[in-house]
């Protein structure tokens, strides 16, 4: 049975308009809604969603075709791809491209800086903080998760479960990442606000999500790869990221745009085989170039696939 979302998660407005009707198409389960737009903020949300303990049983299943258990990895491979060297080509592009995935950006005295990622999943995408000298943090409610960011990452401290359920210090981390998860817990003011309690003076959050206004969202609408249902329960949009932050009390927001380059190509093979059983995502790498300057070029027309939304914490209260 789905709970009917009757009012934005953002900020409270009743009233929206409906984009389009969907259904899960990465993972076999039956799963529909409605996703809608706030009149208000914006922000783009599932309508119809299941009871929170049923989407939380998905992200620790067994299943091997289920794409957001990120448990289903190997520790060691993931190691490996890790610790191979940076191909000389891309150290070149990693100097003039926008990197933001990888903020923060400088090495630190080891163990002098704690970083929490929220939403962690396997782990993997610490493994360059680690080796930049960060004391690494992580939160996650699979348990395949955390039990594979321990194996990948033993030095590290990660915990299963919700971000408000660790009861840890205030003022405890001077960065925090929510890459490409805030969009799927169906409190993100809460979790905001939380994070803003867990940064010292001076430190910054960096929120990764889902475009919900996207090239990709626009014009394919469910075939696109941000339209996850059940997992994807609200998209945001430059003004309503914006507002989230604002209303938090985060100051200096800045809010960027940026194309992965596998979204476009993965939005592309879900609508090239949506009559399929299976969506098979793999695709050549032609379409990966193909699509890089369309990228480039949504992104100046505010169109990208991804937001990027930073924000910093006051050093001194009032």
């Amino acid at each position: 049975m789905n709970i009917k979302q009757t009012f934005c998660p953002v900020c409270g407005a009743s009233e929206y308009k409906i984009l389009f009707h969907d259904h899960n198409r990465r993972d076999n389960i039956d799963c529909s809604g409605i996703y809608v737009q706030c009149e208000e903020c914006s922000l783009v949300y599932l309508r119809e969603r299941p009871p929170w303990e049923e989407i939380v049983r998905f992200y620790s299943s067994v299943d091997d075709g289920l794409t957001a258990n990120a448990g289903r990895a190997d520790a060691e491979e993931l190691r490996r791809q890790a610790e191979r060297p940076v191909p000389k080509w891309k150290r070149v592009l990693r100097k003039v491209r926008f990197r933001p995935h990888s903020w923060p950006l400088e090495s630190v005295q080891p163990g002098s800086k704690r970083l929490l990622d929220l939403g962690c999943g396997s782990g993997a995408k610490l493994f360059e903080f680690a080796e930049r000298g960060y004391d690494i943090w992580g939160i996650d409610v699979g348990e395949d998760a955390i039990r594979l960011s321990k194996e990948l990452l033993p030095q590290g401290h990660f915990s299963q479960g919700e971000l408000q359920e660790t009861n840890l210090p205030d003022g405890h981390f001077d960065y925090i990442r929510i890459d490409n998860a805030l969009e799927h817990v169906p409190n993100p003011e809460e979790v905001i606000r939380e994070c803003r309690r867990l940064l010292s003076g001076g430190g910054q959050l960096m929120v990764y999500v889902p475009h919900g206004r996207s090239l990709s969202m626009r014009f394919m609408k469910g075939n696109s790869i941000s339209a996850w249902i059940p997992f994807h329960l609200q998209l945001f949009t430059r003004k309503s990221l914006r507002r989230l932050l604002e209303e938090a009390g985060f100051s200096d927001i800045r809010i960027h745009e940026y194309n992965p380059t596998s979204w476009l190509p993965l939005s592309i093979m879900q609508w090239r085989n949506q009559k399929q059983p299976t969506v098979k995502y793999d695709h050549p790498c032609w379409l990966t170039l193909a699509c890089y300057p369309i990228g480039w070029l949504a992104a100046k027309v505010h169109l990208a696939e991804e937001l990027v939304g930073v924000g910093t914490k006051d050093r001194i209260e009032f």
